[in-house]
């Protein structure tokens, strides 16, 4: 049931997405320019003519009409297509305009949604403005220029690597890092522009520094004002009322205005709450005006917004109207009700060098961030904003019950669409502005494009209910103070720079512009304590503070031992491989015989990345005699699933712990990364062509609402219950000891009236594993060592009724390369059955114990309801839902599991 929610919720949401955000103009009217004839030309005439479209960019059109004879994310093309990058690109088309007389409007502008990104515009072969901010929407009054009859529209864009390599030359220091590694065959120099940063490079993606006219172009025609933004502010002003405050902003084209805004909300049950405020001769101020309206709103007649796993998501339009005698025009967002607190208190108040909590609570409750982390969902801009691609990737969000993810600082502020998409489905938003891994300049010019760029991005997305916290960038304080790029030669200056830009420039934005939402400096960061030391901790990554990210490629990811007791974990990671049906996209049939190809070895972007991967895989798991790259596949996939999980779990389950010296207090595990931009070695848990990766189908299980968390600590065994549901429960617990031989439990021991409390942790068993293991059976063996090789648990939670609460959870002792007893089953599909006209259920078999069972489709509009998992019945049956009909004769399935006497 809940994978056909997920196709389900998929075709709701292509529904919903359209309606985040409308205008409309009674007397002024909007025209889209996208659907024009646009032509593309490039500097040297060597290109010419070609058909373009916007919103578009030059690789998608070039590869449209034939110039590129290759998919640019084919093998090494990401090198052999930088030509493309290099050079300077024009769009041109033409439109008509009625005389004034027909139309009675005298302002007309010109509106781009989002130029990437250096761009000189002319209307009739005169200059009406330049672009040079890819995360900015341009505003040209146009009124000089424009014609009665046909108009030509040119947009001439620079190469992104041309002007990176001009402002660092023009620099008066260098601002490191002067390059990205090698690994990535990349780009220098991206600091310097206001451009997706990634697109130069990164490890998990290859260099495309793309142009394009990446979103919408507009004619706008009116006679006096432009209604723009919406803000919306909504507090508990009682107990029976909330207090929605909403800010209206119009542009406005004269020195006063006359009329009147209204705001209405439409709340349940057909009310209507609206206010009206008379505009009389109100100042226009910087080409804006901005009305303040505040609305009593019943809490009777409004639900209240949750994350999800914790209460619904109800929405509401919001509108803004501003009427006068020549102009009518409207606004509409959705809105939520509800309130979100970054808590960032002390943890012991009696001793203040415990540190600080760092955890988010809504509505009063306190939340544990489950989630992972979001980059661009492709690395072509123009191609980011498909809605299927969104739905796909948040709705397997929610079906694994997370509840946050974090829009990483190096890619873009997503669409409207993406927003309204977490509204709906209860996903909170972590969002970083776009600044990563690197330092940045202050000087004037740059610090004025940013400020615009901040002050556009929260007025665009400040309604949106899913968004909790602004972060100012990703990793730079730590970079700053740990001289990752040689800063400490020349510590004083990058330091002036960094607190310029995002303490005096972002801080105070995010302050003015939106009151409602923390934010903090950078991720990982100390919080509150960065700034007590001047916004750079002497150590940013303090367990006592803030958030972390984790990653050790060196340690044995399967234990807990070197996992850190942080606040918030905000990045953990380690790689895998993407499905072989994805990498068949990208490769030949020579690049995927060996492992690595060259062609593979080109796709690895971390330094050392395969040698990581294997030590990972060898410490874990055993390695055929003669491995195929499906075999490297498999086993990377398993050995990410498993660790992810065991981290995760030991977040969760530390949500209540603090240590003597102040650690623990864990509220936040956000994995690195939900998504990819091609098809490649990554740490993404969805590949790119969308199939779920192990460790996706692992989050299933590890960030359920209630789970059981058993760990073997030297001779220690744990158990924790976890719980995110809000009320108490009453369980029984069930503990299975098998051994390896058998597919029959040794022992089964379960325990009744045991209680959960509500939104905890708890430790519910803490004993000698030895004594413990020895009371309940004696064929493990007598020491440690040979237990540990012979046996494992099994443990499952049930209401007191009977029904299952929680997912299956496991104990392994030891790394599947030390367990004794072990016979490799036979596993076969028995039988592939029709369930209705889009589910098919396969029924397996199996003569023992089945270790990482996979099941592998070449479809990629499906899921299983759950794959990766430990067969411990002779029998099981799962089920594939697609979003398009299926026929069992026509469905293939592969079938793999972990194998400990492989010969080949």
């Amino acid at each position: 049931m809940m994978i056909f929610s997920i196709i389900m919720d998929i075709f709701l949401l292509a529904a919903l997405l359209g309606r985040t955000v409308h205008t409309s103009t009674d007397h002024g009217r909007v025209r889209l320019l996208d659907s024009l004839d646009w032509r593309l030309t490039n500097s040297n005439g060597s290109v010419t003519d070609v058909i373009a479209k916007v919103p578009g960019g030059v690789f998608a059109d070039l590869l449209a009409n034939g110039v590129l004879s290759q998919d640019p994310l084919y093998r090494y093309n990401d090198v052999a297509y930088r030509w493309v990058s290099a050079d300077q690109w024009t769009y041109s088309t033409t439109f008509n305009v009625e005389s004034n007389s027909q139309t009675g409007f005298s302002k007309f502008h010109l509106v781009f949604d989002g130029i990437d990104t250096y761009g000189k515009i002319y209307l009739n072969k005169k200059l009406i403005g330049s672009s040079d901010n890819m995360f900015v929407k341009y505003i040209y009054p146009i009124e000089k220029y424009i014609k009665i009859g046909q108009n030509v529209l040119n947009v001439t864009l620079n190469s992104s690597i041309k002007m990176a390599n001009k402002y660092f030359n023009q620099s008066d220091y260098p601002i490191p890092p002067l390059c990205v590694p090698s690994d990535y065959h990349g780009e220098c120099h991206v600091n310097y522009l206001r451009k997706m940063q990634s697109s130069f490079g990164w490890d998990w993606g290859p260099a495309f520094p793309s142009a394009g006219i990446w979103k919408s172009v507009k004619l706008i025609e009116l006679h006096e004002t432009l209604l723009e933004d919406i803000k919306t502010r909504t507090t508990i002003a009682n107990s029976s009322h909330w207090l929605l405050k909403t800010d209206v902003y119009m542009k406005c084209f004269q020195k006063v205005l006359d009329g009147n805004v209204r705001v209405s909300l439409s709340a349940d049950n057909n009310i209507v709450f609206g206010k009206e405020r008379h505009c009389c001769n109100e100042i226009c101020i910087n080409d804006e005006i901005h009305v303040v309206v505040e609305l009593l709103v019943a809490k009777t007649s409004v639900k209240t917004w949750w994350p999800n796993g914790y209460g619904d998501q109800p929405l509401y339009d919001l509108t803004a109207e501003f009427y006068s005698k020549t102009e009518s025009q409207s606004k509409t967002v959705s809105i939520g009700f509800r309130t979100a607190e970054l808590v960032q208190e002390a943890i012991d108040k009696n001793n203040s060098e415990k540190g600080l909590s760092f955890y988010l609570k809504i509505n009063g409750v306190p939340i544990f961030a489950k989630g992972t982390n979001y980059i661009p969902s492709n690395v072509f801009p123009e191609k980011m904003n498909t809605k299927l691609t969104i739905e796909k990737l948040l709705t397997s969000a929610k079906y694994t019950h997370m509840n946050t993810i974090r829009v990483w600082g190096g890619g873009v502020y997503e669409s409207d669409e993406f927003y309204h998409a977490c509204d709906k489905l209860g996903i909170m938003v972590w969002q970083d502005m776009m600044f990563a891994c690197a330092m940045y300049p202050s000087d004037d010019r740059f610090l004025d494009v940013v400020s615009t760029e901040v002050r556009q991005q929260i007025r665009r997305l400040q309604h949106h209910p899913s968004i909790v916290l602004w972060a100012g960038n990703n990793e730079n304080e730590a970079a700053l103070r740990g001289n990752w790029y040689g800063t400490q030669r020349n510590y004083t200056t990058f330091a002036s720079d960094y607190v310029k830009l995002y303490a005096d420039t972002i801080r105070v934005l995010v302050s003015h512009e939106d009151g409602t939402r923390s934010y903090v400096l950078s991720s990982p960061s100390n919080g509150l304590q960065s700034e007590r030391e001047n916004y750079v901790a002497d150590n940013p990554y303090s367990a006592l503070y803030g958030d972390v990210h984790y990653y050790n490629y060196e340690v044995n990811s399967w234990s807990s031992t070197f996992y850190p007791w942080t606040r918030f974990a905000s990045e953990y990671g380690y790689q895998s491989l993407p499905s072989y049906q994805t990498l068949t996209k990208a490769l030949n049939a020579n690049d995927l015989y060996g492992f690595p190809s060259p062609a593979l070895v080109h796709r690895q972007h971390l330094a050392g990345g395969y040698a990581f991967m294997m030590l990972q895989i060898e410490m874990n798991v055993p390695v055929p005699a003669k491995p195929t790259i499906s075999d490297y596949i498999y086993l990377s996939q398993v050995v990410q699933a498993r660790a992810i999980r065991i981290q995760t779990e030991w977040y969760r389950k530390h949500r209540n712990t603090l240590l003597e010296d102040g650690r623990g207090m864990t509220m936040g595990a956000l994995y690195w990364q939900l998504n990819d931009v091609w098809q490649a070695p990554t740490w993404s848990s969805i590949d790119y062509d969308g199939r779920w990766k192990m460790l996706h189908y692992s989050a299933l299980d590890f960030f359920a609402s209630v789970i059981v968390v058993p760990e073997l600590t030297a001779n220690n065994l744990t158990i924790y219950f976890v719980s995110d549901v809000l009320n108490d429960l009453e369980v029984v617990l069930q503990i299975e000891i098998y051994c390896w031989s058998s597919i029959q439990p040794l022992s089964t021991i379960t325990t009744y009236s045991l209680s959960i409390v509500k939104n905890s942790a708890q430790l519910v068993l803490n004993e000698n594993y030895v004594s413990w293991l020895q009371t309940k059976t004696n064929k493990c063996g007598r020491l440690l060592d040979e237990i540990k090789q012979n046996c494992f648990l099994h443990t499952k939670l049930y209401y007191t009724n009977g029904t299952e609460l929680s997912p299956s959870n496991y104990l392994f002792p030891n790394s599947f390369n030390k367990i004794a007893g072990y016979q490799d089953p036979t596993i076969l599909i028995s039988n592939i059955k029709q369930k209705n006209i889009n589910e098919i259920d396969v029924e397996l078999q199996s003569t023992g114990i089945g270790l990482f069972v996979w099941l592998n489709v070449t479809r990629t509009d499906g899921y299983f309801n759950e794959n990766g998992f430990i067969m411990l019945n002779k029998t099981k049956t799962v089920t594939f839902t697609s979003s398009q009909n299926i026929e069992s004769n026509f469905f293939t399935v592969e079938i793999s599991h972990l194998k400990m006497n492989l010969t080949n």
